[in-house]
């Protein structure tokens, strides 16, 4: 059988080379990509977006960029969509159809209605097909008053690469305006005319943001635009301040006092207020961006049981502060290398800081752990909303000590476990058991039987990190650097044997180290298992070491131990 290639097959095969090169790894590309923000005289702003994607692949073109979503409060921002149209491979154009123009409840609004008014367009691309360019141009104008100021905070990656990105922010010539870009950094070009100064960058092929887990701000590696048209930060947080319960208030005096029924210590008002936040109300997802930097009043979230972040924040505070616990709400700013006071609002993540009993707590109105400012501190800057004086935040220790004794008979498996966990990593509500009992069955299959050695919830083999590629293109910053040690005491009945494993394992690398060693004298078996990882950073570079440790962590030769009865 004779196969015969011809010059255009060549030819076809050549250009689905070159053509594959182009956009290799990449679902879509952005021909052209533009953002810009304008704060007019009269205080009125404007966000203009346009765009140019070329779709590359199915998945492209049916779920990744089928469809556009823009929220916005029509009650005071008009959307106007200038342009929106396909471009077929063949050049065809697709006018988006009226019917493909869809007004719907903002999905982060559901279960709001205090913000059912909020409304989210959908705008359905037609026409789609694989070489098909999406055209859409629309514009956003706020009025005057209700937003406080121009606040941006853009990551610069997109889901997809751009081969040009055009950014630009105008304001009133001498009106206040603090900006940056960074990580790396990029000078602006800027110019003055009709009495307006406009700053701009140009970007050239911009990379994809990546797809690995855990990316943020805060690593350091990710491209961001920051800007504030406030005349300072202290500015900013004070408008959010100035909307929060700082007076005494009857019904929220009232209310605490109910919750903390019973309750002697401070320790104990405060776990109460702080599950009943958590528990008993339901929590908005909806951003300060999203409700124009307002809240409502305490009173009305506690009538309506529900409430944003922020809302729920300023609940938690002042229900604290009702039964004179000291209470006071900070924000962190990712730190980097982004110009002083360049953050807004949209920059800020909210948290309580509470002294109850001498320990301080650092309270997130949904969750009953550590607030991750504890983490974050020292890579971001805490400020007080009262003063946006920098807040000292205590040392966030993430230690794990555990003793195991085990006890085996033929049936079953009776484990003590003594644990040593950091509060960090414990929950504010539930005091820590330091020690547990658990008895599992002891399943033989022809004599042989595999003996789990447990740990904490708290511990990192819980984590999915060894689930994860073992290549990663960006930096990871861990919520904290792990630090374990657990000892396993076995008692080994007369009659059965240990035969896996036989010997122990060490690993050390530029991420940290592990190991698992084993002795057995007479009938008594001690494992010992520890992991130490140096840095809450782990740079690119060192990520597939990063990733072998978490590897050898969770491989099941070192989390178990196999047995024989004869």
């Amino acid at each position: 059988m004779k196969y015969k290639i011809n010059a255009l097959s060549i030819l076809v095969l050549f250009l689905f080379v070159c053509n594959a090169s182009i956009w290799a790894g990449s679902e879509a590309e952005y021909k052209k990509l533009s953002k810009s923000w304008t704060l007019n005289p009269d205080g009125s702003q404007e966000f203009h977006y346009s765009m140019e994607l070329t779709l590359h692949t199915h998945t492209a073109m049916r779920s990744m960029y089928g469809e556009t979503f823009i929220t916005y409060n029509p009650d005071y921002q008009t959307l106007t969509v200038n342009a929106s149209y396909t471009k077929q491979k063949d050049g065809t154009i697709v006018k988006t159809p009226d019917n493909a123009f869809v007004k719907v409840l903002p999905r982060s609004a559901a279960n709001a209605p205090a913000y059912n008014h909020l409304t989210e367009m959908v705008i359905v691309h037609t026409g789609l097909e694989l070489g098909a360019t999406i055209y859409l141009d629309y514009t956003l104008t706020s009025k005057a008053g209700y937003l406080p100021a121009l606040d941006i905070l853009e990551t610069i990656p997109q889901r997809s690469p751009v081969k040009e990105y055009d950014l630009s922010i105008s304001v009133p010539q001498g009106s206040e305006l603090s900006y940056g870009l960074v990580n790396p950094a990029a000078e602006a070009k800027v110019s003055t005319a009709d009495g307006m100064q406009t700053v701009a960058w140009t970007l050239k092929n911009v990379k994809a943001l990546s797809h690995a887990p855990m990316m943020h701000l805060y690593d350091g590696d990710v491209q961001y635009l920051t800007a504030s048209s406030y005349g300072s930060e202290a500015e900013a947080v004070k408008g959010l301040y100035e909307q929060m319960e700082m007076r005494e208030s009857m019904p929220l005096l009232s209310l605490a006092e109910t919750v903390t029924e019973g309750k002697t210590s401070d320790t104990g008002k405060l776990q109460a207020i702080l599950t009943f936040v958590n528990r008993d109300f339901g929590h908005s997802p909806l951003s300060l961006e999203e409700t124009g930097y307002r809240m409502r009043h305490v009173e009305e979230v506690i009538n309506s049981a529900y409430g944003t972040e922020a809302e729920l924040t300023d609940l938690l505070q002042g229900l604290l502060n009702a039964l004179k616990i000291p209470a006071e709400v900070c924000a962190v700013f990712p730190a980097n290398d982004a110009p002083e006071d360049s953050y807004g609002l949209k920059g800020a993540r909210l948290f309580v800081r509470a002294v109850a009993d001498g320990r301080t707590y650092l309270l997130n109105a949904a969750s009953d752990k550590m607030d991750a400012a504890g983490w974050l501190a020292d890579r971001c800057r805490v400020v007080s909303l009262k003063t946006d004086k920098p807040v000292e935040l205590p040392a966030a220790d993430a230690a794990i000590r555990c003793t195991v004794a085990m006890q085996i008979d033929s049936t079953t498996v009776t484990s003590v476990m003594k644990s040593d966990i950091a509060e960090a990593l414990c929950s504010y509500t539930k005091a820590a058991e330091e020690e547990t009992t658990a008895t599992d069955r002891l399943i033989l299959t022809n004599g042989y039987a595999v003996v789990n050695l447990p740990e904490p919830a708290a511990g990192t083999a819980t984590k999915r990190y060894a689930a994860w590629n073992t290549t990663r293109d960006r930096n990871l910053v861990l919520p904290y650097a792990p630090d374990e040690s657990y000892t396993y005491t076995l008692d080994i009945p007369e009659g059965m044997t240990l035969c896996m494993p036989t010997d122990g394992y060490t690993l050390t690398n530029a991420a940290g180290s592990m190991s698992f060693s084993l002795k057995q004298t007479g009938n008594k078996l001690e494992v010992k298992r520890s992991l130490k990882v140096n840095s809450r950073l782990i740079k690119k570079a060192d990520y597939p070491a990063f990733h072998a440790l978490m590897a050898a962590w969770a491989n099941p030769k070192q989390k178990s131990v196999i047995v024989y009865i004869d």
